[in-house]
C-alpha cells in the first residue's frame, strides 16, 4: 500500500533530507507565503546545488529559456508569528515521483508550480498550467504537514519569470525583478509571462490528473 506523505513524515522523517539545509515569493511580516524550502536541490550550470546555496549571478537551468542567471536572492521562514504555523500556511509534502521529483521535497502553500495535464492542452491548448501548489493536496499523496522546527524559505528572482527544475523535473515557478514596474505589463518584448490558474480551476486541473493516472492504472490492469 502507498504510504501518504503525512504517514512518512510522522513514522520515520524521510523528509528530513528536503529540509537538510536548513515565484515571485510572497515574503510577509510573519514569514514567507511562498518561495522554495532550503534544502531543495536545483538545476544549475554547476549541477543540482542546494537552493540555499545559490546566489546572485548563479546560472540557473529554466524551463523556456534555458540557463539564466538569477538576479535577486531573499531568504526568510515559512513562519515567522506567534504559536504554531496555521493550517493555511502549512506546506505540503511530496513524495518521491509525485511531480517528477527523485527525492521528497516540501512546498509552501501559495508557491506556483508547473504542471502537465490533458485537461489544460484541451482548455488552453497547451499542456503545461502553472497552479498554486495548495490545488495538489490529495493528488498523489501530496499532503499537508505539521512542522516541527524552522524551515527556512529562499526566493529567486530572475530578469524575468522563470520556471526552474527542483528535485529532478519538479517544474517551479520563480518570479521577476521586474513584475513590480507597470511598465513591464507593457513590454513586448518581455519574456514568458506564467499565468498563475485560479484555485478552483487549479484545482479542476488537479482532479483531471487524478483521473489520468486512474485511466493509466486501469489500461496497465487489463
Amino acid at each position: 500500500m502507498t504510504r501518504s506523505a503525512t504517514t512518512t513524515w510522522n513514522d520515520d522523517c524521510a523528509f528530513d533530507s528536503a529540509l537538510a539545509g536548513a515565484t515571485s515569493g510572497r515574503v510577509l511580516d510573519n514569514g514567507a507565503a511562498s518561495g522554495i524550502v532550503a534544502g531543495t536541490r536545483i538545476a544549475t550550470a554547476m549541477g543540482w546545488r542546494p537552493v540555499e546555496a545559490i546566489a546572485v549571478g548563479d546560472m540557473v537551468m529554466t524551463f523556456d529559456s534555458g540557463l539564466r542567471p538569477v538576479v535577486d536572492v531573499k531568504r526568510t521562514q515559512l513562519w515567522l508569528g506567534h504559536g504554531r504555523c496555521p493550517d493555511h500556511r502549512k506546506p505540503l509534502a511530496v513524495p518521491v515521483g509525485a511531480l517528477g521529483n527523485k527525492t521528497p521535497m516540501l512546498l509552501l502553500p501559495e508557491q506556483n508550480m508547473m504542471v502537465e495535464s490533458d485537461m489544460a492542452e484541451a482548455i488552453y491548448g497547451d499542456p503545461f498550467a502553472v497552479i498554486p501548489a495548495s490545488a495538489l493536496e490529495g493528488y498523489r499523496g501530496i499532503d499537508r504537514i505539521t512542522p516541527h522546527r524552522p524551515i527556512d524559505v529562499i526566493v529567486l528572482e530572475f530578469e524575468e519569470e522563470e520556471i526552474v527544475y527542483a528535485n529532478g523535473s519538479g517544474m517551479v515557478h520563480c518570479g521577476s525583478i521586474n513584475s513590480h514596474r507597470l511598465e513591464a505589463l507593457f513590454d513586448d518584448d518581455a519574456g514568458p509571462n506564467y499565468e498563475t490558474l485560479s484555485l478552483e480551476m487549479a484545482r479542476s486541473i488537479v482532479a483531471g490528473l487524478i483521473d489520468e493516472d486512474l485511466t493509466a492504472h486501469a489500461y496497465a490492469a487489463e
